[in-house]
Parts: structure tokens; sequence; C-alpha cells
């Protein structure tokens, strides 16, 4: 019985916790005001690039004057694999692997498009550097040409790890006969988050499917997505199809050099090819964004850090007792 109690006591912990969260978990989409997002149009308009970038089917663009540009998404990726692994949950409690690094339990769950949130979010596509540099929140800092979000390194543990290094799969069979790996991070480089909103699919690192549909092998890479700031975003090698060095890019993954789209050379984000750690992604903003845009990024995170915390927690007590159970009498 002792099991179900914990259970049941991790349901009423996920409803307290998010039920904290704003909107109280109904909605699912993001909507920064045009005003808040176009206050800080002063520098040149990139609206004619972003408007020939080669959206996928779950995004469009719409844009109104020469700085103000809205992406509609519904959040559903591209590329997803059957079989995923996400944190113990109250739904999901069957811890069948750990990650190497921040050491959090993982269940098995298979692929559902049925609760994947979407997004309305407002750009300034007229950016220019600010004063001084933004440290990139948790949740969405920028979007995909396919419509996932791009989140920054980590995980929901903050600065602490990267995620793309603490990577894990679980091999098993499924009913069928039909033998299947599951990962945390998929081979494209995304994944899932739940959320108050539902669950977010997003990259920490370069969307690797992506890049190599729209770039090739070895081409230049091509704009791939927009930061909250406004700047675009590229993968991982220059105009000349050479692989940029993380030695290259500044504190934000930022880099002024010629690109296809802008072959006088234009400041961009870099998501470089095969790094793992802090620098996959983007660790500040060089341009402006809205506390809007902040605050309703959040969302999509909204008390997933105080409750993967607690359910951790949680599946380690029940692991112990199970042990404990299979345990001989008289033996630790």
């Amino acid at each position: 019985m002792k099991p179900r109690t914990l259970i049941v006591s991790s349901v009423v912990l996920a409803m307290t916790v998010l039920g904290a969260c704003a909107g109280g978990g109904s909605s699912s989409t993001v909507s920064p005001s045009l005003s808040s997002a176009s206050s800080a149009s002063n520098g040149t308009s990139l609206a004619s690039a972003y408007r020939a970038a080669q959206w996928g089917s779950a995004a469009s663009v719409s844009f109104s004057g020469t700085c103000s540009m809205t992406l509609a998404t519904t959040g559903i990726p591209a590329y997803h694999s059957d079989y995923y692994l996400a944190p113990v949950s109250a739904q999901n409690s069957v811890s069948v692997a750990v990650t190497p690094v921040s050491h959090t339990e993982m269940a098995l769950m298979p692929y559902s498009s049925s609760n994947i949130a979407s997004a309305t979010v407002a750009f300034n596509v007229c950016p220019a550097k600010a004063a001084t540099t933004t440290a990139a929140n948790m949740g969405p800092i920028g979007y995909m040409i396919s419509g996932e979000a791009l989140f920054n390194p980590y995980e929901a543990n903050g600065a602490a790890t990267p995620a793309l290094s603490d990577n894990v799969s679980y091999s098993f069979t499924t009913s069928a006969g039909v033998a299947e790996t599951a990962s945390f991070i998929d081979a494209c480089n995304s994944h899932p988050t739940g959320g108050a909103g539902g669950s977010t699919w997003h990259y920490h690192g370069i969307p690797s499917c992506l890049a190599a549909q729209i770039d090739g092998s070895s081409g230049p890479s091509h704009l791939i997505g927009i930061a909250l700031d406004g700047f675009p975003i590229y993968g991982g090698r220059d105009i000349n199809g050479n692989t940029i060095q993380v030695s290259q890019l500044d504190a934000c993954n930022g880099i002024t050099s010629p690109t296809p789209e802008f072959p006088n050379g234009i400041y961009h984000y870099v998501l470089p090819v095969g790094v793992t750690g802090k620098q996959s992604s983007l660790n500040c903003y060089a341009g402006t964004v809205s506390q809007s845009q902040l605050a309703l990024a959040a969302q999509h995170i909204c008390g997933l850090d105080a409750l993967n915390k607690q359910l951790q927690a949680a599946a380690h007590a029940r692991r112990l007792r199970i042990a404990a159970l299979r345990s001989p009498k008289g033996t630790t």
C-alpha cells in the first residue's frame, strides 16, 4: 500500500506546484505584445531574410511594418522518435535509467503530439546590440524555422548541467516484439518538457536533423532560427563551409561574419557542431528582450524545477523501499 500512497501524494504535489503557475495551466500560448517587441526597433530590418526563410509546416510568420514579425507555431516537431526518456513523474513513476551527470531518474514514455504546447510570439526584426547583455532565461530563448523552441544549454536544474552532456538511453523490446531505444535527447538533439501549458518541444543545441536538411553535409550554415531579441540563429559552419570554433564566438555564442543570407556580414548566433557543454546554445542575449517576453517564456517551464526535485525525491524513496522489501531480513 505504501507505493500507492506515494503516487497519490505525488499527484497532489504536481497539482499544487503547477496550479501555482500563471494561467493555472490552462493556456499553451505565449503571446508577447507587438508593441513591447517593437519598442527597441533601431537596427536594420531583417524582415526580408526572415520572410524568405524555409519555415516548416508547423510554423507560419506574418509581418506588421518593417520591424514587427509574429511567429505562430503548433510546436509539433518535424522529427521525433517513437519513445523518449523523461524525469519520473506522478503519472510515470517507474525508473528505467539514470542520467550520468545530474543523476536524474528517467521513466519511459511514448511520443504523443496531443499535449504539445503551441506558441504565438512577436519579435522585433530590427535588432540592435544593447549596451549590456542579458542572461538567457530558462524556457524558450528563440524558435527554429521548423517551429520548435530553442532553450539555453541547461536543464531545469539551472546553470549546473548542460542538457546535451547529460543524455542517457534505454533499449527494450515492445509487447509486439519490436526492438526500440529511447533517449532523453534524441538523435536530432530535441526532446519535450512538461509544463503548465503543455509539453514544449525544444532544443538545447544545434538542431542536427534540421541543419542537415537545410545545409547538406558540408555546406555553409543557413538561417535556421530567430532569438527572442530578433537576431538570427545559424548552425555551426561559416559561409565557406568551415566549422566555427567556440573560441571564435562571444559570450552569447554570437559572431559578426558573412552568411548566405547576409554576404556582407551580420551579427548572428551560432549553435556549434558537436558541442555538448555550456556553449551548445545561447547563454545570453546581445540585443534587447522585453520583460514581457521573458515572463511569458517562463510559463513554458512554470513549476518544473520544484516539481522535478520533489518527484525525484519521491522516486528515490520508492526505490529504497523496493530494495528493502527485496533484501532478506537481517541484511542491508
